[in-house]
């Protein structure tokens, strides 16, 4: 099928994160990605299209064979017992794939891993969560609310001292006593709300992992997915840095690498198709363009050695017969088209090249799983993918599940909407000129009356379609008459400034409650915070998907 005619197929999605607690965002419903996982395989089986002169079909089954024995061997040494059978896992029918940075995110984003083991489960199949571990780590603390319920605010309680930005992969534990301390900080600020969080029954898994492994991954990893399992979920677990050091990976890499300017245009040309078409004018969002430095292109590909204080760009040179790799101006690969994959192992034994967020999702949608689910802001990069897979690769790209949940903390939050406010706001702006509709007339008759007069002689003296001397005859008049209703209305506003003021008071009550749910219905907030039962809860539902319709 052509690059236009695969184009013509797809289709600009909007997603909206769920409102209410305990309300499953699920686009298809889960039933229905089940069979689109089917489809999925089935279409990429069939399709004829070679990468690094495998085909297809023949570089998924290498790839889904080594990052599953990867993934097994990871997910054993991390929970400390054998659960995993790699040989099993190798045949399974279908392959449900997510992914995310190790950190301790919010319920929709751990939702999609219930949601994956659920599919896997209920089809014989197997999930996999990918610890996307190349991206640079941010806050090592998570916000936690303090404060009163009228006035709350948020805190962040540390896990780990904060230092300069690096990656996952290379994050290890730095300060232990502030490690270990967390689970109980958390239970101590948790308790002015009478919540007993779960951190208190997942941390013991992070700190006994940090005895062994000072690795913040593993031992962060640890926790969820011990936790996964007190739940009834699971997956096979794996880092991204590993997948980036099998060979299936590196023959992906290498084909992208030999067909640099033609993967660099069309890159390009469909994210800012992208911007285009949803009103956006930032040329850095979603994605930035890849750049061009004299005849080198970049890829969307990050490159560091250990020691590295930051992650580099990544930029290709390529003739007839040589292949080059720069970062920050110099060269970091050399080899020949014969010789390519040779030389991208040693470079991952030397160095970390690693994936960017499109090509991260490119190659786990293409070449590992037979369905990718994605959090609502990982949709958004799902588009362009599309658009690389139809566009570079020529084929319809596989259907993709975007999942997302929301969970409010169990706290007493204040009965307020936003339409209720505006509709005060609104009352408001109405008493300065149309006061009189509150009044009696006991209180203000006779300036209603003259109201009335003043609006009738408006309409009886209007000035259309009048030769212009009498128009220029009554504009004096016209004049004053504006100014008397001016007036009039101002001494309805004075007469009415009792109600004014008590509006004035619900309106300042019922924004500061407002700003309070904010807070209090956040639904960021880390799941370690979330009574143990209302996670449980969430997990239970997914691990049905029969009962997560559309």
């Amino acid at each position: 099928m052509s690059a236009s005619r695969t184009l013509a197929t797809l289709e600009t999605r909007r997603y909206q994160a769920p409102q209410q607690d305990g309300e499953v965002l699920a686009v298809p419903d889960l039933p229905t990605a089940i069979q689109n996982a089917k489809q999925n395989a089935e279409q990429l089986a069939a399709e004829k299209i070679e990468i690094g002169s495998f085909p297809l079909s023949e570089l998924r089954k290498r790839a889904r064979s080594q990052v599953i024995t990867k993934a097994v061997e990871w997910t054993n040494s991390i929970i400390g017992q054998n659960l995993a059978c790699a040989e099993c896992s190798h045949h399974a029918s279908l392959l449900f794939v997510t992914g995310h940075q190790p950190q301790l995110a919010h319920p929709g984003v751990w939702a999609k891993n219930f949601a994956a083991a659920g599919m896997a489960q209920s089809s014989q199949g197997i999930g996999l969560n990918i610890i996307v571990d190349n991206d640079t780590v941010g806050k090592q603390s998570i916000r936690v609310p303090d404060g009163s319920r009228r006035e709350p605010k948020n805190i962040d309680v540390s896990f780990d001292s904060e230092l300069s930005q690096q990656p996952w992969e290379e994050l290890q534990i730095r300060a232990p006593e502030v490690f270990n301390s967390f689970s109980d900080r958390v239970k101590e600020q948790m308790a002015q709300w009478d919540i007993d969080p779960l951190v208190s029954q997942m941390w013991p898994d992070a700190v006994a992992s940090s005895q062994n492994n000072t690795s913040m991954v593993a031992a962060l990893s640890a926790a969820r997915m011990q936790q996964e399992r007190r739940c009834g979920g699971g997956n096979l677990e794996i880092p991204l840095s590993e997948i980036c050091k099998t060979d299936a990976f590196l023959i992906f890499v290498g084909h992208l690498l030999f067909n640099a300017e033609r993967f660099h245009a069309s890159y390009n040309s469909n994210v800012e198709a992208y911007r285009r078409e949803n009103g956006i004018r930032n040329d850095r969002h979603p994605v930035p363009n890849l750049e061009q430095s004299g005849d080198a292109v970049e890829m969307p590909f990050w490159f560091w050695r250990e020691g590295d204080s930051e992650r580099g760009r990544v930029f290709v040179s390529r003739t007839e017969d040589n292949i080059k790799l720069l970062c920050r101006g110099k060269e970091i690969l050399s080899a020949t088209p014969e010789t390519l994959l040779a030389e991208l192992e040693s470079l991952q034994v030397t160095g970390k090249l690693r994936t960017r967020a499109l090509t991260t999702t490119l190659f786990a949608r293409l070449c590992l799983a037979d369905l990718f689910i994605h959090g609502i802001g990982g949709a958004k990069y799902d588009e362009m993918t599309d658009r690389l897979i139809a566009d570079f690769f020529g084929i319809i790209p596989p259907h993709f599940l975007v999942l997302s949940a929301t969970l409010h903390l169990p706290v007493d939050s204040f009965d307020v909407t936003e339409s209720e406010v505006r509709e005060l706001k609104a009352k408001l702006r109405d008493y300065q000129f149309n006061a009189d509709r509150y009044l009696t007339d006991d209180l203000a008759g006779s300036l209603k009356a003259k109201k009335n007069e003043l609006i009738r002689e408006h309409w009886s003296a209007q000035t259309t379609n009048l030769p212009k001397r009498e128009r220029v005859k009554n504009r004096f008049q016209n004049r004053n008459r504006h100014r008397e209703l001016n007036a009039v209305n101002d001494s309805l506003f004075k007469l009415a400034k009792p109600q004014v003021d008590s509006l004035k008071r619900t309106l300042a009550e019922k924004e500061l409650q407002l700003k309070a749910n904010s807070v209090l219905r956040s639904r960021e907030y880390s799941s370690v915070l979330f009574p143990v039962e209302a996670v449980s809860s969430l997990a239970t539902e997914l691990l049905e998907p029969a009962q997560v319709q559309a």
